[in-house]
């Protein structure tokens, strides 16, 4: 069972129990389709052919709701639409081209990042949207085609050994033994991390192996260097 450290199944299905049928701050349209959608999502249904297939995570639903309520409300805000779906192609361009000039902002005034991140849910949803109603016989233009979903390459962040080891000198003995953990292997914290088994660990400890179900982009087996495991090497750092 995958551990998950940020509760996003019990956040989710607990907003879900609270909302019933009404979106709160959406009009009926809106959460209608919104609703079937993620509904649509969590069974890993009329799903785009060129998505990948199967039920969404609790954490992707939630990442989903929250994009589409923030459609949903500027198309009506910036447009006057009372529903997403009635949005043009026209509109949806100049929507997403103020979103990377900054003159759509944040509830505390700052600007967007990642804009890509939101034209690639957009796209989804619209094209979950064409193939529900060709099930019905109705054809929907793709009006998502010139949508740029080029992603901005982010700001490097990043600690050097020196500093790791300085860390080190001044961390108690068992969070020493953790930072080297994650310094060597790159393993990714909270989520994978938790989910870590002795059985993971292969080669007397020298091999770390990520499991596909726990990681949050892929599986991968990671060669330690360093073996923080052994009292020795976990005491110098």
């Amino acid at each position: 069972m995958k551990i998950d450290p940020y509760h996003h199944k019990e956040k989710y299905l607990k907003w879900k129990e609270i909302t019933n049928q009404n979106i709160e701050g959406l009009n009926d349209l809106n959460s209608k389709i919104i609703l079937r959608y993620l509904d649509d999502m969590e069974r890993g249904i009329n799903i785009s052919n060129v998505s990948v297939k199967g039920p969404r995570g609790y954490g992707r639903l939630s990442s989903l709701k929250d994009r589409l309520v923030f459609f949903a409300k500027n198309f009506e805000n910036n447009y006057s639409l009372k529903c997403i779906t009635d949005v043009s192609e026209d509109q949806l361009l100049s929507f997403f081209t103020d979103m990377r000039m900054g003159k759509i902002k944040k509830s505390n005034g700052g600007t967007y990042k990642s804009i890509d991140t939101y034209t690639k849910i957009f796209k989804a949803f619209w094209h979950w949207h064409q193939k529900i109603n060709k099930k019905r016989g109705i054809e929907i233009n793709d009006i998502t085609t010139d949508l740029d979903t080029r992603s901005e390459k982010p700001k490097w962040v990043y600690l050097t050994e020196e500093q790791i080891k300085k860390l080190c000198d001044n961390a108690k003995f068992e969070y020493r033994v953790l930072m080297m953990f994650l310094f060597d292997s790159g393993i990714r914290a909270p989520t994978e991390l938790v989910n870590v088994k002795v059985s993971d660990l292969y080669n007397d400890f020298k091999e770390l192996n990520i499991r596909e179900e726990t990681s949050k982009t892929f599986g991968r087996r990671i060669k330690l260097f360093r073996n923080p495991f052994h009292q020795s090497n976990s005491l110098n750092c």
